[in-house]
């Protein structure tokens, strides 16, 4: 019986091997969608300064431009007019424009509301948001030194315009220091998993989704051999169904692991991801194989044709990975969208995948390995269950 079931299973890992169409479909498109997101993104793992504008002049529009360059948050540049201000973020030779008001230094003494300007484009909102959190950290800055200067003034109560103008002076030695935030070093260090760029997070995230359209395609195989009958001679021998379906399982999951220890070979070679310790990935890589198999377990059982099965296999296949993280990180979705994320094979192994690249010895991971390897139970008893029915019509 087990060399029944081992031929079967070479047999299907023989013929998948030899098709041309799985090596381009398996290993080519999951590395180039890997390129072109990845540079589409910006794969890189260092802050690039942006170009921002500035619009003013003085003290406080020059303090806010050594803010900004102090950072390394931003190439600053200086506009004359406010009405270029928009223009050059839509033309793109800004990412951000900020328009501080005029006599800035005269409106910050009399205690009129300082209404500040930004044009933003939004194709850079994520790092764009952390320039306006220094801009308005500045300013909340610039309004704390304001009520210290005017506090000063009024507790003192000058008669005279030389007294008034004697304190100011007094004051503004004291509390000058308040006008500039202090620069924020913004240093970035490799720890592994995400941080280590966009081609480590959507290597990790398009192997998982092709491994997923891998196991579809197996399973599609299978119902390929019901409607020829080739399928009845091999259950002319002594294998039932649930064993015809084990040792389809068996060949499933060993391309899943073939797939996706081949293709994290070729991308840490080409685009030098670090996967982790070999200790650590081996486990979740038989794990996410296992569950894809289990997947196409699931997919061969709710399906009673090809053209079925190419459906539901797309429509499930797509879901899973807008949801469970193979599109975008699953920390820009919703929460409720969070939630249901945990019903995908995607987001288990994906974050196991990321966890393994930071430490061989998060129990979070062997959490993981768990339920993806329930879902692989459940899959191909769920297949070979309603295999067996059909069978027995």
């Amino acid at each position: 019986m087990i060399n029944l079931i081992l031929t079967v299973t070479w047999r299907d890992v023989v013929a998948q091997l030899r098709s041309r169409s799985f090596m381009v479909f398996t290993l080519l498109l999951p590395i180039v969608l890997t390129l072109i997101i990845g540079n589409a993104i910006g794969g890189t793992t260092d802050f690039k300064p942006l170009p921002v504008a500035v619009v003013g002049t003085g003290e406080i529009a020059n303090g806010l431009k050594k803010l900004l360059a102090d950072t390394k948050t931003a190439v600053v540049f200086t506009l004359a007019d406010a009405s270029q201000a928009e223009t050059m973020v839509r033309i793109g030779k800004a990412t951000m424009s900020i328009v501080l008001p005029e006599r800035l230094e005269i409106k910050f003494l009399r205690n009129d509301p300082l209404n500040i300007e930004v044009y933003l484009d939004p194709t850079s909102h994520q790092r764009g948001e952390l320039i306006k959190q220094l801009v308005q950290g500045y300013m909340q800055q610039l309004e704390a030194a304001r009520a210290a200067l005017l506090g000063s003034v009024q507790a003192i109560a000058p008669a005279t315009a030389a007294d008034l103008q004697n304190t100011l002076l007094a004051v503004r030695t004291k509390i000058e220091k308040q006008y500039q935030i202090a620069a924020v070093n913004l240093e970035q260090k490799e720890a592994g998993g995400r941080s280590q760029g966009i081609f480590a997070y959507y290597a990790v995230a398009f192997g998982v989704m092709f491994t997923l359209l891998s196991a579809t395609n197996g399973a599609g195989g299978v119902i390929d051999e019901l409607e020829r009958g080739t399928i009845h001679r091999l259950l002319a021998s002594p294998l039932t169904p649930t064993l015809l379906l084990v040792s389809k399982f068996i060949a499933l999951w060993i391309l899943g692991v073939w797939q996706l220890g081949v293709f994290a070979v070729f991308s840490s070679i080409i685009y030098g991801v670090s996967w982790g310790s070999p200790l650590a990935v081996l486990p979740v890589l038989l794990a996410t194989a296992a569950a894809a198999a289990g997947f196409g377990g699931i997919i061969l059982g709710i399906s009673r044709s090809r053209e079925q099965l190419n459906t539901l296999s797309l429509v499930f296949v797509l879901v899973m990975s807008l949801l469970g993280g193979s599109m975008w990180p699953l920390e820009t979705l919703p929460a409720a969208a969070q939630m249901l994320s945990k019903l995908t094979y995607n987001r288990w192994s994906i974050e196991a995948f990321q966890l393994a690249a930071v430490s061989s010895s998060d129990p979070q991971i062997l959490i993981a390995i768990a339920v993806l390897s329930a879902m692989a139970i459940v899959g191909v008893c769920f297949g070979s269950m309603q295999l067996a029915r059909r069978m027995a019509r």
